[in-house]
């Protein structure tokens, strides 16, 4: 337990002294790959980590739940107000529709089409349309599936990731599209929030439409959350996520309230802290048998979500 957490401190803390590492690469991302790495090398060497960690196993995952809960609920103290009552209400609504026709598709094109298991599909299909890891992270806790399918949709929206700041490069360079509506693009469809700063501050004084469009997509997960938890109940009857309600409440203080720089910056750090180590017990946890699951019908799948993602954002380009 404490190997982790130190490990987890000292990414971060490798974070903070080269910020310029966030432009590259997430620490969450970071995180999730040495897990893996970690879970890869270490029966190699004849170590099992399920096994060296039996004793542990049921204090780590609920501390990676609560690590995740509350890394989540501190993450809309980054929520710039301003960025978010500038922007054109029509330019809201689009992204409504964006998400929810992406939403609806991706879940009728997994379970129908593609005939994918419905957790992975709804995992998947929520980290590409709202906010990458953390989406999936908020939703699995919520939908209570299995460690396997976090794993697998983790890699399914990591890979799409990674494909989509390589659309982003290749449409910079062309030339195809003004840097607003690149800027708007961007935001629209970048799985991670650091993928839409990195690549949207490649764009001068219109990146800030990136982070615009992107965190009003992570603002769009609360509802979502919402009603899938009272559409979830087990033998024990409904459980309300209260860290969605936590997280509406930070939500309205950040707007409503001057809260202070150098405290919403701290909370940041604060909640990638708590991701950061979410990520590496999922990642060290993970069975390779489990990622062998993700089959290129799997792949198939999200590769066909993410360009109905781009293809609509392009057909709801503001402007």
């Amino acid at each position: 337990m404490w190997v982790l957490l130190l490990l987890s401190l000292l990414l971060q803390l490798c974070y903070l002294a080269e910020p310029v590492l966030h432009q590259w690469v997430s620490p969450v991302f970071v995180a999730l790959i040495l897990g893996l790495s970690a879970a890869f090398v270490l029966p190699l060497c004849s170590v099992q980590p399920r096994q060296l960690l039996a004793s542990q196993l049921d204090t780590l995952a609920l501390w990676q739940q609560k690590a995740l809960r509350f890394g989540i609920v501190l993450f809309a103290f980054s929520v710039d107000p301003q960025l978010v009552l500038q922007t054109s209400p029509l330019a809201l609504v689009q992204l409504i529709v964006l998400v929810l026709l992406v939403l609806t598709a991706a879940l009728w094109l997994g379970i129908k089409v593609f005939k994918l298991p419905k957790d992975l599909v709804l995992l998947v299909s929520c980290g590409l349309s709202f906010c990458g890891t953390s989406a999936i992270f908020a939703t699995w806790s919520v939908r209570k599936s299995d460690d396997a399918t976090l794993t697998q949709s983790l890699a399914m929206v990591l890979l799409m990731g990674l494909l989509a700041l390589l659309s982003y490069s290749v449409l910079m360079q062309t030339g195809v599209l003004p840097e607003a509506q690149l800027a708007w693009l961007i935001g629209s469809t970048a799985p991670e929030v650091s993928q839409a700063v990195a690549a949207g501050s490649q764009l001068g004084d219109v990146a800030p439409q990136a982070v615009i469009a992107k965190l009003f997509r992570v603002c769009l997960l609360v509802p979502f959350l919402l009603w899938l938890s009272f559409n979830s109940k087990n033998n024990q009857g409904f459980v309300f996520p209260w860290f969605v309600l936590a997280f509406i409440v930070v939500l309205l203080i950040n707007i409503a309230f001057a809260v202070p720089v150098w405290f919403s910056q701290a909370a940041l750090v604060l909640s990638q802290s708590c991701l950061i180590f979410a990520m590496v017990v999922t990642g060290l946890l993970t069975c390779w048998q489990d990622l062998k699951q993700c089959s290129g019908k799997a792949v198939g799948f999200a590769a066909v979500v993410m360009v109905l993602l781009f293809s609509l954002s392009w057909l709801l380009l503001p402007g």
